[in-house]
């Protein structure tokens, strides 16, 4: 019979999970990554993993998450502080594609196939929550700069923000585009993206 955990002992193992994924995804990738790896890294059995996580997926995209969350406080407190301006914009998607880029844990995200290994291990709410978090946290910034005369007031928030989640899963299709053009591809789009949602002519 599996050992019953209490609220305190079921929190501190969920962190040494976090912990562990985030040490070993990082390090050896999440193909390469098993659960029985997860659970000796974290301290417990193979079996308690899953009282926990249906999969190492689902534990991966917890990870994900986090990470996505931790990015968008930056990229937000970016904008809430930037002049409203296209190259404010400009540069709020710039520094998006690099922090994205960069970071161990969402670079995995960022291959293709491994992105739908993923998805499919994912329940389908998972991934509705996550677009949810994104107009939630978006949507007030883009009324203001709305209110404020900057973006287009005839497009919807919610459209703006998925034309924005579009620009950033481009880095998902680099290798498709061409590592030689996909600089300059993405530099492009996010111009012509930021001279359509603006109001007027600024710069």
């Amino acid at each position: 019979m599996p050992r019953k955990f209490d609220a305190n002992e079921k929190s501190q193992i969920q962190q040494k999970l976090l912990d562990a994924g985030r040490s070993l995804f990082s390090r050896y990738g999440f193909k390469k990554t098993n659960v029985s790896e997860l659970a000796k890294a974290a301290g417990i059995a193979s079996g308690t993993f899953y009282l926990f996580y249906r999969s190492k997926e689902e534990l991966f995209f917890d990870l994900v998450e986090e990470e996505e969350h931790n990015i968008r406080q930056i990229l937000l407190r970016q904008l809430q502080s930037a002049p409203k301006s296209k190259q404010a914009f400009r540069s709020f998607f710039k520094e998006a594609f690099r922090l994205l880029t960069d970071n161990p844990i969402l670079r995995e995200v960022l291959l293709p196939e491994q992105l739908e290994a993923i998805i499919r291990k994912l329940p389908p709410d998972r991934l509705e929550r996550n677009y949810a978090m994104d107009v939630q946290k978006l949507t007030p910034l883009i009324r203001q700069w709305q209110a404020d005369g900057v973006l287009r007031t005839d497009a919807d928030p919610e459209l703006i923000i998925s034309m924005m989640r579009t620009l950033l899963l481009l880095s998902l299709h680099k290798q498709a585009i061409g590592e030689t053009v996909y600089e300059a591809t993405a530099d492009l789009l996010i111009t012509v993206v930021a001279d359509g949602l603006f109001a007027g002519n600024g710069a």
